[in-house]
């Protein structure tokens, strides 16, 4: 890894730290908490959207480092399905938030969750190719 991809990530990373602790938590008053995906309020077309991603993930995974020639293959591409499934992951917990509880506003983590994953993933696309 390049030394200003390393540079890049860690500044990406504080950042989102520093947004979700200061201006999340302490600014705005926006609790987080965790949540299980069997969790009681959960709706069930959420679990199946979720299951779905997660199957796709799995099938992902298996094209890639089964199906592929692993070592002709860069970063960006090995690190793709897992990128993926982070970004949906996250944006569709953060969407049923949005549905479910929106006065709570805990949409908010799980949104820039989602945009710091592929925030880092694009620099690292760019950084390695």
């Amino acid at each position: 890894m390049q030394p200003a991809l390393i540079v890049g990530l860690a500044v990406l990373f504080t950042s989102y730290f520093l947004f979700a602790h200061f201006y999340l938590k302490r600014k705005r008053g926006i609790k987080r908490t965790s949540r299980s995906i069997f969790h009681e309020d959960k709706i069930w077309y959420g679990l199946v959207v979720q299951g779905t991603i997660f199957v796709g993930f799995v099938f992902a995974m298996m094209y890639v480092y089964v199906e592929m020639e692993i070592s002709e293959l860069s970063l960006a591409v090995r690190l793709s399905p897992i990128a993926g499934l982070f970004i949906l992951q996250t944006f569709f917990m953060g969407l049923e938030e949005w549905l479910l509880h929106r006065e709570n506003e805990r949409y908010w983590y799980e949104w820039s969750e989602s945009v710091l994953i592929l925030s880092a993933f694009c620099l690292i696309l760019l950084m390695e190719g």
